[in-house]
């Protein structure tokens, strides 16, 4: 009366390691997107600095009290300083946005994968509630008189 499984190890058991898969990965999404959302922070802070450092540009480039060759160099070299960070944060920001994605991918894996195994197992519970009407109208047949033994 008991249906066989198509899994190896029990249903409980693996329903219990992909909720616990579910769950990691749901933490892994959140953490990944927590430094996604912090690099878009300073990458926000680096675009103002620069957008400053483009005023002071041309400020120094247009200066109402003359041209100043010093303050015109220290400006451009601020400026190239600043564009290498802003370069440098954007392609991490893209390092950040990929893992992002792996992560939302593993997350998907993984609640197909709990939903599979709630499927199976609800599907087992089917078969054994279908197994045991069986049992249970085999024994009420065979405790019906079938009139063959009138004697």
């Amino acid at each position: 009366m008991t249906a066989t499984s198509r899994f190896r190890y029990p249903l409980a058991a693996l329903e219990s390691l992909y909720g616990h898969r579910l769950e990691q990965a749901r933490l892994d999404l959140a953490r990944a997107q927590d430094r996604l959302d912090e690099q878009a922070a300073i990458c926000d802070r680096l675009r103002l600095a620069l957008s400053q450092g483009h005023a002071d540009w041309a400020a120094a480039s247009a200066g109402a009290a003359g041209f100043d060759p010093a303050r015109h160099i220290a400006v451009r070299e601020a400026l190239a300083a600043m564009r290498g960070r802003w370069e440098q944060a954007r392609a991490q920001a893209d390092a950040l946005r990929a893992e992002v994605e792996r992560c939302r991918d593993a997350l998907l894996q993984a609640h197909r994968r709990a939903e599979i195994v709630d499927r199976h197992k609800t599907q087992a519970r089917r078969e054994f509630d279908v197994d045991a009407a069986r049992a249970e109208q085999r024994q009420a047949d065979a405790a019906w008189p079938t009139g063959r033994n009138r004697s």
